[in-house]
Formats: C-alpha cells, structure tokens, sequence
C-alpha cells in the first residue's frame, strides 16, 4: 500500500471510531482518554491514532469494538464481504485460504484494484457468495475477477482473560486485591465510587464480574447491582464485601434480600485472597 493510500485508509478508519464514540455518548474532549483506556495507550498514542493517520491493527479494532458491543462493520470498518467492487485501499473481513482450500482462517485484507490475471502476485482477492477470499492465484477460481492485496493480517483468536470490575473506598486494599487477581489472570479495573462505575457501564463498558464493597459513602450497592442485573446479556457473577456485617453496620435484611433477589455472594472482609481468587475464577467459568 502507497504511503497515501495508508494514511487514507488509517484516517477514515480514525474517522469511524470517532463517530462511534460519539453515538455512544463519549464527550469529544474525552476521546483520547477513552481510546487509551481501552487501547491501554498514552494519551499522546490515542491522539496520534484519532488525529494524525497512525495505523490501526485489526486487533485494536476489534477491542474497541467489542468494548462497545459492536462489530467492524457496525461502526463502518469493512464491508462484512458483502461489497463486490472494493474502494481502493479499503478494509474487509474475509479468509485467508491455504492448503488449496483446507485450511481457511479469518483475516481482515485491504484490497486494491483489480488485476490484470497476467500480472504476477502472490496472492489475490476474489468475492464470491458473499465472502472475500485470499488465495494463491493459480486457486483463485476463472471466472472471478482478482484484485490486488495491499495489506493483510490473520485474525487469530485466543480466549481472554476475563475483566472484573473492583469497586472499594479503601485504595491499599484495593491494589491488594487486584494485585493477586492480575497475577491469577483476571483483568481488574477499579473504580473508587459508584458515579464512575455506573458511568463507564452507560458508556457501554462490559465486565465479566463484579466486586463491591456494600457501604457505598451514605448508601448500599443494592441500587448499583439492579443496574448491573438489568444489563442485556448473561447474568455474571456478583461478590458483596462487607466488614460491617457482624458489626451490626450492615442490616442483615438487606443482605439476605439482594442474595435471594439479585444472586450475589456476600463475603466478609478481610478476605482471603488466594481463596477469593479461586472462588471468582470458578465462578467465572474458568
């Protein structure tokens, strides 16, 4: 791909996630935050993705996609192979095809314009039933027209970590807490008051589990966890930390109502880490 065809290219696919953010409510000024929290990149690194042509991988496409529980084509990245005759230059979703059509992995390819069959390449792209294939052009079928490739790049999927969302007053234990739980493979990202979580779930955020502290400043959590059980999608895990139960701070009645009523796990403070840790990840499914 020419310089200026790629920074095109990068440039409309900035314009995309942008239009995304801003359907899905994200100040513009907070962009470049956002892009970084999600990229886990620099502010400087965000800016220069969103403003200035820097590449994009397929990966961080999809992160920030997925993020936003959309899909590439959703937010204008690709075509979903259903475009026949590409814009040079543009990004689809298609498979890589080898071993003359044994193998066939997803992938995401730029084509180019369409070639002349004599002209020889390694590799071309060619539409049929709906779906763009990148074959070696000796198994490109006749009858289809070829176009160039100028970039490609193999989707391969590896099963993530799943993310936890941590929500307590107290930083040192906090960062205890997260600090066993990222070394057990469990992505965590906290948050210090309820605002910041409900914010980052209006936003569109998704957390495979939960773990909250059940006095909150002056209320309980029990507003917060009817916001997460009325999320769509599968019900995840939910875990109460509270020290105030056996103190008498905690009202027994209400705890009992949110574990009959909104499954959650309540657990005493201070908990045993190893423990804990075994315990979310057994109820996460791993």
């Amino acid at each position: 791909m020419l310089p200026s065809e790629q920074n095109s290219s990068s440039q409309s696919i900035a314009a995309a996630v942008k239009d995304l953010m801003r359907r899905k409510q994200v100040p513009e000024r907070q962009h470049g935050k956002k892009l970084g929290e999600i990229l886990n990149l620099s502010y400087s690194q965000a800016h220069r993705k969103l403003n200035t042509g820097a590449n994009w991988t397929i990966a961080q496409l999809q992160q920030v996609a997925e993020h936003f529980g959309e899909s590439l084509v959703s937010i204008g990245v690709g075509d979903g192979g259903r475009g026949a005759a590409p814009t040079p230059g543009a990004m689809v979703e298609g498979r890589f095809v080898v071993a003359a059509g044994q193998y066939e992995y997803p992938c995401a390819a730029w084509i180019g314009d369409q070639l002349n069959t004599a002209r020889r390449v390694d590799l071309v792209a060619y539409h049929a039933d709906g779906i763009w294939r990148i074959v070696d052009p000796a198994q490109c079928p006749a009858n289809s027209a070829q176009y160039k490739l100028n970039r490609l790049e193999i989707i391969l999927k590896h099963p993530e970590a799943p993310r936890v969302a941590i929500l307590g007053d107290k930083r040192e234990s906090v960062e205890l807490m997260c600090g066993v739980l990222d070394e057990s493979g469990i992505r965590t990202t906290t948050f210090q008051n309820a605002t910041a979580l409900e914010r980052t779930l209006h936003e569109g955020a998704k957390f495979d589990g939960y773990v909250l502290d059940w006095i909150l400043g002056p209320r309980t959590a029990e507003g917060l966890i009817k916001q997460i059980r009325f999320l769509p999608g599968p019900a995840v895990p939910v875990f109460v930390l509270t020290e105030e139960a056996s103190s008498g701070q905690a009202d027994q009645e209400e705890l009992a109502r949110v574990i009959i009523q909104l499954d959650v796990k309540v657990r005493e403070k201070p908990v045993r880490l190893r423990t804990f840790s075994a315990e979310l990840h057994k109820s996460l499914g791993d």
